[in-house]
């Protein structure tokens, strides 16, 4: 059994080192059944280590679209990211034990200054600070951090140091991409590092829930936990999305909005298929609710408050009806959406960040009622 299960995590940190392959292929739709077999501590670990890595580089791209476009946002997300590592550092506790978290902790907090002062770096044009901190990520944090996560996790080093060696690439190119005005590669990359984030997450927490089965029953690599980390990695993906999207189309920047709207109907086309996948149910009714709500939060982040209704009445009656999931949860996610978008538009600088995670996490309800 130990050999399967590490021949299992190897097996996903070679494949976490290509950063271009989609979902891993879903089973043909079978009958509900009455509980959620992903909702283990095994699958909790795996989903939530998953989303606070992907969230990080949401985070991190947040805050260099606020620094490029020299918005007042930008404190608030960079601040965003001490509350992203706190998760983080949570986690790596009850895993590893409170020394062992705080190393982890030390060396992820010295990655986000590192990236914030690439960012800072880049645009302000002082290359020698950016060189530094890109220097820094590459010789000083990949090497520290991945011989913590290998030594705490029994996870073998080179894979892991391979991984973040990537993860770090692909979080450069993204940040000097937006910054070279390059929208549409910015965006593309953003998903690549938004998916390379999970590939570590998902072997560390097979790895630990592996080793440590009392703390963590279940089986972190069944198909139920997988369709759940999916669902829940999508859905966090698309609400960060959308406020990018709405945030664009409120300062002007209209060209953004549009390649950011275009990126969330590609990914509701996937979680509407991963949805669909699991209920049985057809995917073009959800993609077309999506649609839908897509076209009223734009109307709304306008000004148009008549789209009020058509999002908290319309498209969440609709949508949860299409979806299988509660119209309580949909609620909750719409409303903490459009609290976002009132930000946006009040320039209330100092609220918005926490108001667009606090959307990102109101979406995990919908995820986690997904079953496989």
């Amino acid at each position: 059994m130990k050999v399967a299960v590490a021949l299992g995590v190897v097996g996903l940190l070679l494949a976490g080192c290509d950063p271009t392959p989609g979902p891993a292929p879903l089973a043909s739709a079978s009958p509900t059944p009455a509980a959620n077999l992903g909702l283990t501590q095994a699958g909790d670990l795996r989903t939530h280590l998953d989303l606070i890595l992907g969230e990080q580089v949401m985070i991190v791209a947040k805050e260099t679209v606020a620094a490029v476009n020299h918005s007042d946002e930008y404190a608030a997300y960079t601040a965003l990211l001490t509350v992203n590592a706190a998760d983080l550092t949570q986690l790596m506790r009850r895993a590893f034990g409170n020394t062992t978290a705080t190393k982890i902790s030390e060396a992820w907090g010295t990655q986000n200054s590192d990236l914030i002062d690439y960012a800072i770096g880049v645009v302000t044009h002082d290359d020698a600070r950016s060189k530094t901190a890109m220097t820094n990520l590459t010789t000083k944090f990949v090497p520290q951090f991945s011989q913590l996560l290998s030594d705490a996790s029994h996870l073998p080093l080179d894979p892991v140091t391979q991984l973040e060696s990537q993860q770090v690439l692909e979080d450069k190119a993204f940040i000097d991409d937006y910054f070279a005005n390059k929208v549409p590669a910015f965006y593309a990359g953003l998903h690549r590092a938004y998916a390379q984030s999970s590939r570590l997450g998902d072997a560390l927490a097979v790895e630990v829930a592996s080793r440590f089965p009392d703390k963590y029953p279940g089986d972190p690599s069944s198909h139920a936990v997988l369709v759940r980390v999916q669902a829940n990695l999508m859905l966090q993906e698309h609400s960060y999305l959308t406020t990018m999207a709405t945030s664009a189309a409120i300062a002007g920047r209209t060209a953004e909005k549009n390649v950011a709207q275009s990126m969330l109907s590609d990914r509701a086309d996937a979680v509407s298929a991963l949805f669909a996948s699991s209920t049985g149910a057809l995917s073009a009714p959800l993609v077309a609710q999506w649609t839908n709500e897509h076209s009223a939060l734009f109307t709304y982040a306008a000004g148009d408050a008549r789209a009020n209704p058509d999002l908290t009445q319309k498209f969440v009656n609709e949508f949860a009806s299409l979806a299988h999931v509660s119209k309580a949860y949909v609620l909750d996610h719409v409303n903490a959406t459009l609290k976002v978008i009132d930000d946006q538009r009040a320039k209330n600088a100092t609220a918005v960040a926490n108001d667009d995670r606090s959307a990102a996490t109101s979406i995990q309800p919908i995820g986690d009622s997904i079953q496989g």
